[in-house]
Protein backbone atom coordinates (compact mmCIF):
# COMPACT_ATOMS: atom_id res chain seq x y z
CA UNK A 1 0.00 0.00 0.00
CA UNK A 2 1.09 3.29 -1.00
CA UNK A 3 1.33 6.11 1.44
CA UNK A 4 -0.98 8.81 1.43
CA UNK A 5 0.65 12.41 1.43
CA UNK A 6 -0.86 12.90 4.43
CA UNK A 7 1.17 10.52 5.85
CA UNK A 8 4.47 11.70 4.58
CA UNK A 9 4.35 14.99 5.05
CA UNK A 10 3.97 13.78 8.73
CA UNK A 11 6.31 11.72 9.29
CA UNK A 12 8.67 13.74 7.93
CA UNK A 13 7.51 17.07 9.39
CA UNK A 14 7.58 15.12 13.38
CA UNK A 15 10.48 13.81 12.25
CA UNK A 16 12.14 17.69 11.83
CA UNK A 17 10.21 18.59 15.06
CA UNK A 18 12.14 15.82 17.00
CA UNK A 19 15.17 17.19 15.59
CA UNK A 20 14.16 20.56 16.64
CA UNK A 21 14.43 21.76 12.83
CA UNK A 22 11.48 24.11 12.96
CA UNK A 23 12.93 26.12 10.38
CA UNK A 24 12.23 23.27 7.42
CA UNK A 25 8.71 22.64 9.17
CA UNK A 26 8.52 26.15 8.36
CA UNK A 27 9.51 26.14 4.94
CA UNK A 28 6.78 23.10 4.46
CA UNK A 29 4.48 25.62 5.44
CA UNK A 30 3.37 24.66 9.10
CA UNK A 31 2.65 27.51 11.24
CA UNK A 32 3.86 27.91 14.91
CA UNK A 33 0.47 26.67 16.15
CA UNK A 34 0.44 23.93 13.61
CA UNK A 35 3.58 22.69 15.03
CA UNK A 36 2.58 22.78 18.53
CA UNK A 37 -0.55 20.70 17.92
CA UNK A 38 1.53 18.10 15.94
CA UNK A 39 4.21 18.20 18.57
CA UNK A 40 1.31 16.90 21.07
CA UNK A 41 -0.70 14.76 18.53
CA UNK A 42 -1.29 11.24 20.01
CA UNK A 43 -0.72 8.26 17.96
CA UNK A 44 -4.49 7.79 17.31
CA UNK A 45 -4.56 11.32 16.16
CA UNK A 46 -1.38 10.55 13.72
CA UNK A 47 -3.82 7.32 12.11
CA UNK A 48 -6.52 9.73 11.69
CA UNK A 49 -4.68 12.18 10.02
CA UNK A 50 -2.79 10.42 8.04
CA UNK A 51 -5.95 7.95 6.62
CA UNK A 52 -7.81 10.74 5.57
CA UNK A 53 -9.04 11.02 2.01
CA UNK A 54 -8.82 15.04 2.28
CA UNK A 55 -5.06 16.34 1.64
CA UNK A 56 -4.06 19.40 3.67
CA UNK A 57 -1.05 19.94 1.70
CA UNK A 58 -0.81 20.78 -2.28
CA UNK A 59 2.47 19.56 -4.43
CA UNK A 60 3.37 22.40 -6.85
CA UNK A 61 6.11 21.01 -8.95
CA UNK A 62 9.18 23.91 -9.69
CA UNK A 63 9.54 23.36 -12.96
CA UNK A 64 13.17 24.97 -13.22
CA UNK A 65 14.18 23.34 -10.52
CA UNK A 66 13.04 19.87 -12.09
CA UNK A 67 14.72 20.80 -15.34
CA UNK A 68 17.84 21.34 -13.22
CA UNK A 69 17.41 18.53 -11.65
CA UNK A 70 17.13 16.18 -14.66
CA UNK A 71 19.57 18.00 -16.46
CA UNK A 72 22.33 17.14 -13.62
CA UNK A 73 20.90 13.71 -13.50
CA UNK A 74 21.88 13.53 -17.39
CA UNK A 75 25.00 14.52 -16.65
CA UNK A 76 25.78 12.32 -13.93
CA UNK A 77 24.45 9.29 -15.69
CA UNK A 78 27.05 10.51 -18.83
CA UNK A 79 30.08 10.84 -16.66
CA UNK A 80 29.26 7.34 -15.07
CA UNK A 81 29.15 5.40 -17.93
CA UNK A 82 32.19 7.33 -18.92
CA UNK A 83 34.34 6.43 -15.99
CA UNK A 84 32.81 2.38 -16.44
CA UNK A 85 34.09 2.64 -20.18
CA UNK A 86 37.50 3.92 -18.91
CA UNK A 87 37.79 1.14 -16.97
CA UNK A 88 36.37 -1.59 -18.76
CA UNK A 89 39.03 -0.79 -21.81
CA UNK A 90 42.05 -1.20 -19.01
CA UNK A 91 42.23 2.42 -17.98
CA UNK A 92 44.95 2.69 -15.24
CA UNK A 93 44.90 3.63 -11.39
CA UNK A 94 46.50 6.99 -12.33
CA UNK A 95 44.31 7.29 -15.60
CA UNK A 96 41.44 7.02 -13.94
CA UNK A 97 42.47 9.23 -10.81
CA UNK A 98 43.55 12.16 -13.79
CA UNK A 99 40.56 12.31 -15.33
CA UNK A 100 37.90 11.28 -13.37
CA UNK A 101 39.67 11.56 -9.40
CA UNK A 102 38.86 8.37 -8.49
CA UNK A 103 40.90 6.80 -5.76
CA UNK A 104 42.82 3.38 -6.10
CA UNK A 105 40.14 1.76 -4.11
CA UNK A 106 37.19 3.15 -5.67
CA UNK A 107 38.75 2.65 -9.09
CA UNK A 108 39.19 -1.36 -7.59
CA UNK A 109 35.53 -1.55 -6.36
CA UNK A 110 34.25 -0.44 -9.69
CA UNK A 111 36.50 -2.93 -11.40
CA UNK A 112 35.17 -5.74 -8.76
CA UNK A 113 31.52 -4.44 -9.67
CA UNK A 114 32.26 -4.53 -13.73
CA UNK A 115 33.79 -8.44 -13.04
CA UNK A 116 37.11 -7.15 -14.62
CA UNK A 117 40.75 -8.76 -13.39
CA UNK A 118 43.75 -6.49 -13.92
CA UNK A 119 46.88 -8.01 -14.79
CA UNK A 120 49.71 -7.16 -12.83
CA UNK A 121 53.31 -5.39 -13.48
CA UNK A 122 53.82 -2.43 -15.98
CA UNK A 123 51.25 -1.86 -19.20
CA UNK A 124 52.52 -4.08 -22.17
CA UNK A 125 53.32 -0.99 -25.00
CA UNK A 126 52.21 -1.71 -28.42
CA UNK A 127 54.19 -2.45 -31.19
CA UNK A 128 55.63 -0.32 -33.53
CA UNK A 129 52.74 -0.67 -36.28
CA UNK A 130 49.91 -0.16 -33.89
CA UNK A 131 52.10 2.97 -31.86
CA UNK A 132 51.64 4.24 -35.43
CA UNK A 133 48.32 3.67 -35.70
CA UNK A 134 47.59 5.36 -32.97
CA UNK A 135 49.44 8.41 -33.28
CA UNK A 136 47.51 8.49 -36.76
CA UNK A 137 44.20 8.29 -35.65
CA UNK A 138 45.10 10.94 -32.20
CA UNK A 139 45.81 13.08 -35.51
CA UNK A 140 42.65 13.13 -36.85
CA UNK A 141 40.89 13.88 -33.60
CA UNK A 142 43.05 17.32 -33.21
CA UNK A 143 41.93 17.24 -29.86
CA UNK A 144 43.70 20.61 -28.12
CA UNK A 145 43.69 19.88 -24.05
CA UNK A 146 45.33 16.38 -23.79
CA UNK A 147 44.16 16.69 -19.61
CA UNK A 148 40.10 17.01 -21.13
CA UNK A 149 37.92 15.15 -20.92
CA UNK A 150 37.05 15.30 -24.71
CA UNK A 151 40.99 13.73 -25.62
CA UNK A 152 40.33 10.75 -22.79
CA UNK A 153 37.24 10.23 -24.94
CA UNK A 154 38.74 10.17 -28.34
CA UNK A 155 41.73 7.90 -26.67
CA UNK A 156 38.60 5.49 -25.54
CA UNK A 157 37.27 5.38 -29.24
CA UNK A 158 41.09 4.80 -30.64
CA UNK A 159 41.42 2.10 -27.70
CA UNK A 160 37.75 0.66 -29.10
CA UNK A 161 38.81 1.07 -32.81
CA UNK A 162 42.27 -1.30 -32.19
CA UNK A 163 40.35 -3.71 -29.90
CA UNK A 164 40.09 -6.31 -33.00
CA UNK A 165 43.61 -6.41 -33.86
CA UNK A 166 46.18 -8.94 -32.46
CA UNK A 167 48.39 -7.18 -29.58
CA UNK A 168 45.85 -4.47 -28.94
CA UNK A 169 46.52 -1.87 -26.62
CA UNK A 170 44.56 -0.86 -23.64
CA UNK A 171 43.36 2.31 -22.51
CA UNK A 172 46.26 2.94 -20.67
CA UNK A 173 48.57 2.04 -23.29
CA UNK A 174 47.17 4.31 -25.54
CA UNK A 175 47.12 6.93 -23.36
CA UNK A 176 50.88 6.88 -22.25
CA UNK A 177 52.01 6.64 -26.17
CA UNK A 178 49.52 10.23 -26.59
CA UNK A 179 51.06 12.07 -24.03
CA UNK A 180 54.65 10.38 -24.91
CA UNK A 181 54.34 11.94 -28.42
CA UNK A 182 52.70 14.84 -27.00
CA UNK A 183 55.71 15.69 -25.05
CA UNK A 184 57.99 15.02 -27.97
CA UNK A 185 55.78 16.95 -30.41
CA UNK A 186 56.62 19.99 -28.11
CA UNK A 187 60.33 19.87 -27.51
CA UNK A 188 60.72 19.10 -31.11
CA UNK A 189 58.40 22.49 -31.41
CA UNK A 190 60.61 24.47 -28.93
CA UNK A 191 63.75 23.39 -30.86
CA UNK A 192 62.89 24.40 -34.07
CA UNK A 193 61.74 27.55 -32.99
CA UNK A 194 65.29 28.63 -32.02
Amino acid sequence: MIPSLNYVILIDALRALKEGKIRYCEKLGFTYDEMNALNRMTLDDFFIISRASAQFMNVIIHHEALHLLLLQSDQEVKLQHQINRAISLGGSLELINRYFGLTSHETCARRRLLGLRVAQGRTRLPNEDIDADIWLRWQKQRVDNIESLHALDAMMQITEELAGKDDAPTLTAVWQRIVLSEKEKLVRGKANAR
